[in-house]
């Protein structure tokens, strides 16, 4: 394995030349390029570096070759004249495009906005994801750190770093619970959330904004890039589909049209992820905030097996959509996370992504019991795409990736159901916790 730089490249400027050595003396053996135009997401190109700098003149006839029809539908779109091929300039426009049109828009006239950060005994990379939010362009929101640490570290952070930020306690109940306490505080009509290990992209909040336009959506999702491709299983999690699946912006809902083999309102995982997404305020309070029972999974095996937190983001798109709300997709709403490094902390996230996936579908069709048959008809189709080596999900991973942790998921997702009922009764004492604590 050889590590992979992760590269920007802003097509309407000059293009870069791509290094082979990262700022700390790491040799990287490929690149994968981050291509936007108008700061708009087009799509990312995969290149080898060798033991070679990458220069402009190549990385521009990488970008054409991989991207070019994309880069034209983008030209068209912005009403300029189309290319045939990039150069080392780039593609330089000196008038504000009309991709960038609702977005300023919103910058205008921005609706109060309140950002939510849940976070637990990680005080240093929290840091690092709040300094990043010194660059964002955004003029009216606040930031609010809910903290399940057991120091004070985090607490003492905040204080004397970012005296801006509102920071609130509330115990190790849970990721819904805490998600809970931060929509209960929050200001904004917008409540956005991401998580302690990313870097936010200047614009992220905008982006995320202006896909409430549409007031009949009320979610609007981004992606996320990795942060780094430094070791194989920060690698694998990419291969496994991470948190991105497309570029191109969409909207679902119940009363829309659907895709070819759509498995909605059930994979509701392809909208997004809760890493980087937003919705009204007014809706979660609709939809009574995050499930807390996804707090308290507790696995079967092995016995004495520590409760966790899964799958309260799908079970909220699942929610929103049932009840004829409709979700968007922003690819340009950009944040940039940092994967786990080992291949054991991957194959525990992986394994915990299999059971929240399972739990969250089984408590689906507890609270909405009708939903049932539409689900049984998808089963076979669900179990090809999640499953099946041939599915738009599997096809991607390489010959290397570790059938261990294919293995990880499949157990995951078969204890999912039985970790959702044994963990009940706490859910009902997290819920009383929290009905108490709202009502003081």
């Amino acid at each position: 394995f050889e590590p992979i730089a992760i590269a920007e490249v802003e097509l309407s400027s000059r293009i870069p030349a791509i290094s082979s050595t990262g700022d700390d003396g790491v040799r990287y053996g490929g690149a994968r390029l981050i291509v936007r135009l108008h700061t708009k997401t087009v799509g990312i190109v995969d290149v080898d570096l060798g033991d070679r700098d990458l220069s402009p003149r190549s990385c521009a006839l990488a970008i054409w070759s991989k991207l070019g029809p994309k880069v034209n539908d983008h030209l068209r779109d912005d009403l300029l004249a189309e290319v045939t091929g990039i150069d080392e300039e780039g593609l330089p426009s000196a008038d504000s495009p009309p991709c960038v049109h609702r977005r300023e828009a919103v910058l205008r006239d921005p609706p109060p906005v309140s950002i939510i950060i849940c976070t637990r005994n990680r005080a240093d990379l929290l840091a690092r994801t709040l300094t990043s939010f010194e660059a964002l362009e955004y003029p009216d929101y606040e930031l609010l750190v809910i903290d399940g640490s057991h120091t004070e570290e985090t607490a003492d952070a905040i204080r004397e770093r970012f005296p801006n930020v509102r920071h609130f306690n509330v115990g190790d109940h849970g990721r819904s619970f805490a998600l809970n306490r931060g929509i209960g505080a929050a200001q904004g009509s917008i409540v956005a959330f991401t998580d302690d290990d990313v870097r936010v992209d200047r614009y992220w909040l905008a982006e995320l904004v202006a896909g409430f336009d549409d007031r009949r959506v009320a979610c609007v999702t981004g992606i996320a890039f990795p942060m780094e491709l430094r070791t194989p299983a920060q690698l694998w999690f990419e291969e496994s589909g991470g948190f991105t699946d497309g570029f191109e912006p969409r909207t679902i809902g119940l009363n829309l049209p659907a895709q070819p083999g759509s498995l909605l309102p059930f994979a509701t995982g392809k909208i997004g992820a809760g890493v980087s997404m937003a919705w009204r305020r007014d809706v979660l309070l609709e939809l009574g905030g995050f499930d807390v029972a996804l707090d308290t999974l507790t696995p079967v095996w092995p016995p004495g097996a520590r409760h966790g937190s899964s799958g309260e983001d799908l079970a909220a798109f699942f929610d929103a959509l049932v009840r004829g709300h409709r979700l968007a997709f922003e690819p340009s709403a950009i944040v940039f996370h940092e994967h786990r490094r080992t291949f054991d902390e991957l194959k525990r996230q992986i394994y915990w992504h299999g059971l929240g996936l399972s739990a969250y579908l089984f408590r689906s069709l507890l609270v909405r019991p009708e939903q049932i048959p539409g689900f049984l008809r998808h089963v076979p189709r669900g179990v090809m795409y999640g499953f099946g080596t041939s599915s738009i999900r599997n096809n991607t991973k390489s010959a290397g990736f570790p059938r261990r942790l294919t293995r990880a998921e499949w157990r995951g997702v078969a204890q999912g159901p039985l970790a959702y009922l044994k963990g009940l009764p706490k859910a009902r004492r997290i819920r009383e916790t929290l009905a108490a604590d709202t009502g003081r």
